[in-house]
């Protein structure tokens, strides 16, 4: 076994070879190096395991020989993907020829890929890239994934805790007749938010798992947007900012109306969350040939442009934080249920500053 103690020019990623055959080793060696990686090498698999155990910096991708004697190719496989998730990319090297059940055997086990050798070298360099993208974009998407659970439990863990303080103080013996029934709006506000909210939950797991469906038939505007309307005046009160609605076009539109609600309720949010207090809200629409566009405007910072490609997407928040202090799925799951209706979002400029936020939805 040996190392490389160097980075190589154009540093692309940490790879491992695993072969017992030495010639085998020096020409993959020369190949990944010359490629930009810093490469290091086992002569087995138990030489591997414990390279991969100590490595600094960690192992990304191991390039592995089924048939070695003693612990084979599959087993050294077994045991990397039996550490748990998290692990690096693994390339299966095998003869094909003489050995299709360990191909099948190494995919089953978490292989990400096999190579036949004799290995075409520029294959083997265009594979190791590509499975180290591949790897990468697993472990920031694996992070991201971390980073929405932390914030979804902070959202139900905040009201959770108001919910049981405002239950102490109504258990209160000297508690005031108007003070508790103060109290047990403040407690039916936070349970519908709380309702809300593992709505979206819901409507997200199902947007992701592709078994997302609306049942949309004709409807209008007004009827769409007033219940959002009523829950969020009160909030804009609250907050010194007016929530204008203008007369909505009567033309009836092709909308599942719950699913359509949540739309106006995460855009109706979001807008009140970056509109400083004494701002204003506008929702307004206009009339398309096939479609009805709805527009919600905000006096907030604005989006710059180059987010507001990543903006609708769940795992991605802009620089400016547009999403900041929620659970991040409101623009994401918006623009999920509009799509499923066949329309279209977009984020733009507000003509008098901040961000206005449009969908269609199709005439009926």
């Amino acid at each position: 076994m040996s190392e490389v103690n160097h980075a190589p020019r154009g540093h692309r990623g940490e790879v491992l070879v695993v072969d017992d055959a030495a010639a085998n080793r020096f020409l993959y060696r020369a190949v990944l190096e010359d490629d930009g990686h810093h490469v290091r090498e086992a002569s087995d698999g138990p030489a591997a395991l414990a390279l991969l155990a100590l490595a600094q910096p960690p192992i990304e991708l191991v390039l592995l020989d089924v048939s070695m004697p003693g612990m084979d190719g599959i087993e050294v496989l077994r045991r990397i993907r039996a550490r748990g998730e998290g692990g690096p990319a693994v390339l299966i090297l095998t003869a094909a020829a003489r050995t299709p059940d360990a191909i099948e055997r190494g995919l089953e086990l978490g292989a990400d890929a096999y190579l036949i050798r004799p290995v075409d070298n520029r294959e083997l360099a265009a594979r190791v890239r590509a499975a180290l993208q591949i790897q990468r974009l697993r472990r920031e998407l694996a992070a991201l994934r971390r980073d929405q659970t932390a914030m979804l439990v902070h959202d139900l863990r905040h009201p959770l805790a108001n919910l049981s303080m405002l239950a102490e103080v109504i258990e209160s013996d000297d508690l005031r007749p108007e003070d508790r029934h103060n109290a047990a709006g403040t407690i039916r506000r936070m349970v519908d938010d709380l309702g809300r909210l593992v709505d979206s939950i819901l409507t997200a797991s199902r947007l992701e798992a592709g078994v997302f469906s609306v049942e949309p038939k004709p409807e209008t505007l007004s009827t769409l947007a007033a219940p959002s309307v009523d829950v969020f005046r009160p909030l804009a009160a609250r907050r010194r900012v007016a929530l204008d609605v203008d007369p909505l076009p009567a033309v009836p539109v092709l909308a599942d109306a719950a699913r359509v609600r949540q739309v106006f309720d995460n855009l109706l949010s979001n807008a009140l969350k970056f509109t400083p207090r004494g701002g204003r809200v506008h929702v307004h629409a206009e009339t398309l040939p096939d479609a009805v566009a709805v527009h919600v405007d905000d006096a907030g910072t604005g989006v710059p442009e180059a987010e507001r490609a990543v903006i609708f997407d769940r795992y991605r928040q802009g620089a400016t934080g547009r999403t900041r202090g929620g659970s991040g799925l409101g623009l994401a799951i918006a623009a999920g249920i509009v799509g499923a209706h066949g329309g279209t979002i977009r984020c733009d400029d507000a003509p008098l500053g901040g961000a206005r936020f449009t969908f269609t939805l199709r005439r009926a």
